[in-house]
Protein backbone atom coordinates (compact mmCIF):
# COMPACT_ATOMS: atom_id res chain seq x y z
CA UNK A 1 0.00 0.00 0.00
CA UNK A 2 1.05 3.55 -0.65
CA UNK A 3 1.54 6.35 1.80
CA UNK A 4 -1.75 7.61 3.29
CA UNK A 5 -3.06 10.81 1.73
CA UNK A 6 -3.13 14.03 3.71
CA UNK A 7 -6.43 15.83 4.29
CA UNK A 8 -5.40 18.45 1.74
CA UNK A 9 -4.74 15.75 -0.85
CA UNK A 10 -8.10 14.11 -0.14
CA UNK A 11 -10.02 17.39 -0.50
CA UNK A 12 -8.08 18.30 -3.65
CA UNK A 13 -8.95 14.92 -5.13
CA UNK A 14 -12.65 15.41 -4.29
CA UNK A 15 -12.63 18.91 -5.79
CA UNK A 16 -10.76 18.03 -8.98
CA UNK A 17 -11.74 14.45 -9.84
CA UNK A 18 -15.45 13.80 -9.59
CA UNK A 19 -17.82 11.95 -11.88
CA UNK A 20 -20.10 14.94 -11.29
CA UNK A 21 -17.54 17.53 -12.37
CA UNK A 22 -17.86 20.97 -10.76
CA UNK A 23 -20.86 19.83 -8.70
CA UNK A 24 -18.34 18.31 -6.27
CA UNK A 25 -16.81 21.74 -5.76
CA UNK A 26 -20.23 23.26 -5.08
CA UNK A 27 -20.96 20.50 -2.59
CA UNK A 28 -17.70 20.99 -0.70
CA UNK A 29 -18.06 24.78 -0.58
CA UNK A 30 -21.69 24.50 0.57
CA UNK A 31 -20.72 22.02 3.29
CA UNK A 32 -17.92 24.29 4.50
CA UNK A 33 -20.22 27.30 4.67
CA UNK A 34 -23.02 25.42 6.46
CA UNK A 35 -20.68 23.86 9.01
CA UNK A 36 -18.81 27.11 9.65
CA UNK A 37 -22.16 28.90 10.17
CA UNK A 38 -23.25 26.30 12.72
CA UNK A 39 -19.94 26.12 14.56
CA UNK A 40 -19.47 29.89 14.73
CA UNK A 41 -22.79 30.19 16.63
CA UNK A 42 -21.98 27.48 19.14
CA UNK A 43 -22.08 28.49 22.78
CA UNK A 44 -19.36 27.57 25.24
CA UNK A 45 -21.88 25.95 27.60
CA UNK A 46 -22.65 23.38 24.85
CA UNK A 47 -18.99 22.45 24.28
CA UNK A 48 -17.91 19.01 25.59
CA UNK A 49 -15.84 19.29 28.75
CA UNK A 50 -13.34 16.60 27.73
CA UNK A 51 -12.76 17.67 24.12
CA UNK A 52 -9.15 17.64 22.91
CA UNK A 53 -9.97 20.74 20.83
CA UNK A 54 -10.66 23.97 22.67
CA UNK A 55 -13.96 25.75 22.21
CA UNK A 56 -12.13 28.98 21.37
CA UNK A 57 -10.08 27.31 18.63
CA UNK A 58 -13.07 25.54 17.09
CA UNK A 59 -15.31 28.60 17.02
CA UNK A 60 -12.40 30.81 15.97
CA UNK A 61 -11.55 28.69 12.94
CA UNK A 62 -15.25 28.43 12.06
CA UNK A 63 -15.52 32.22 12.02
CA UNK A 64 -12.33 32.56 9.98
CA UNK A 65 -13.52 30.07 7.35
CA UNK A 66 -16.98 31.66 7.24
CA UNK A 67 -15.46 35.12 6.66
CA UNK A 68 -13.21 33.82 3.89
CA UNK A 69 -16.09 32.03 2.15
CA UNK A 70 -18.35 35.08 2.36
CA UNK A 71 -15.68 37.54 1.17
CA UNK A 72 -16.37 39.07 -2.20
Amino acid sequence: MGKPKTNVQKVKNIMEFSAFGPMAQLFVMDALLKQSNLASKMEKKDWPKNSFVSYESWVGVAKEIKEKLEAK
